[in-house]
């Protein structure tokens, strides 16, 4: 009889899933140091410190909406003729703002991006699954953290760059997903053989853990939240600081997130650790970040500190996203990571909501990095009081 050959996946599938999973930062993280510029541009905007915020968080609405249902469909339909398709939506709503402008013109390009980027998220963190064993996830997942960290601080500084030459140039860096579209077509195969999850191995359960979903989502959103406080945000302490410069807004974030690969290497050192133990360093590091911020009184101060902040940052994603693959079985891989796409980035469209409700009772950008320093510092406490079997415990009596 003869013996199936499956294809197995190597470096280059890992290099392009890496590449697609670093669309969402940049679809964020592209306009950082171009939110002053965007506040400018669209003053005349009626409540403008609420709206214009949102051109860099619009996308995470769509993806909040979109991804459950991208996750049913991948399951159903498969993986890679949704990705390359959904990666080519993502360029193009990623570019159409720099050649048309109007406030909803704008939003409507972003809302476009965000379709594609719920897709490419779903996929590109199921294939991880899909791809990879436990093992291996982590060790991909600690050089995603490296890699988007390095990407992320040139992408920061060319972003400022951009944005000194006008409020649409940072819109163009998102042709990019027009080259990793093509990488996809070249590289990117159907997996006929999926690796399992660790929760594979515990039950065979035919239906859809939707508790477990629930509880991914819970989470994960409010780890979103509280994370995208400075990825959002830091940009304008700054300003209130009074560093006007794009540039020098652009290199002082670009600074402080040379962190992030090292907090992608602290995940890789605590990966076997329980999940509490994971999720109570990350809000340690939060804490006393973004309190630091809120209480400095200079620039260099705060990108010191900012640069704390951004170690919790590194691990945020790989501890939740190897949380989350280990949750739901392999025929749910698709289905469970859309329920953890949508809370991440329903957190992310939340978020200047979140920070605009605090600054009306804070009196300003800084103080609110202190109040959401002090609700980070709440969170660690309870995590190190409650009882690591309660079903309230993050781990949910899973590991």
């Amino acid at each position: 009889m003869a013996t199936t050959h499956f294809r197995k996946a190597g470096f280059w599938q890992a290099l392009v899933v890496i590449l697609l999973n670093q669309l969402p930062m940049m679809a964020i993280v592209a306009l950082m140091p171009a939110l002053p510029t965007l506040m400018e541009h669209f003053k005349e905007v009626e409540n403008k410190d609420l709206l214009v915020p949102m051109i860099l968080t619009a996308p995470g609405i769509c993806i909040a909406i979109i991804a459950p249902f991208a996750g049913v469909l991948v399951d159903k339909f498969g993986r890679r003729n949704l990705l390359i398709v959904f990666t080519a939506i993502y360029g193009l709503g990623g570019i159409m703002p720099f050649f048309l402008d109007g406030f909803n013109t704008v939003v409507t390009g972003r809302l476009l991006l965000g379709i594609g980027e719920a897709f490419v998220l779903v996929i590109g963190n199921t294939l991880l699954g899909d791809y990879f064993a436990p093992k291996d996830r982590s060790k991909w997942l600690m050089i995603q953290g490296f890699f988007g960290s390095i990407a992320a601080a040139l992408l920061l500084s060319l972003s400022g760059y951009l944005a000194n030459l006008g409020w649409n140039f940072p819109f163009l860096v998102y042709g990019i997903a027009f080259l990793i579209t093509v990488l996809s077509i070249i590289y990117i195969f159907e997996p006929e053989e999926k690796f399992p999850s660790e929760i594979d191995t515990v039950v065979a359960d035919d239906v859809f853990p939707t508790k477990t979903a629930m509880w991914v989502f819970v989470v994960t959103l409010g780890f979103s939240v509280l994370y995208f406080v400075y990825t959002i945000h830091f940009a304008r302490a700054l300003d209130a600081m009074g560093i006007k410069d794009k540039v020098q807004l652009g290199n002082m974030s670009a600074i402080a997130s040379t962190a992030v690969p090292l907090g992608a290497l602290i995940f890789k050192l605590v990966s076997k650790r329980p999940f509490w133990q994971q999720m109570a360093l990350i809000f340690f590091f939060f804490a006393v970040g973004l309190t630091g911020i809120g209480l400095a009184k200079e620039a260099t101060t705060a990108v010191t500190v900012g640069w704390i902040q951004q170690l919790g940052c590194g691990m945020t994603i790989p501890v939740l996203v190897a949380w989350a693959l280990n949750l739901f079985p392999v025929k749910y891989r698709g289905r469970g990571m859309g329920f953890w796409t949508s809370a991440f980035f329903l957190g992310q469209f939340l978020n200047p909501a979140f920070v605009s409700t605090i600054s009306s009772f804070s009196g300003g950008i800084q103080p609110t990095f202190v109040a959401v320093g002090g609700i980070c510092t709440v969170v660690f406490l309870l995590i190190m009081i409650a009882p690591k079997s309660s079903p309230a415990h993050p781990n949910g009596g899973v590991k």
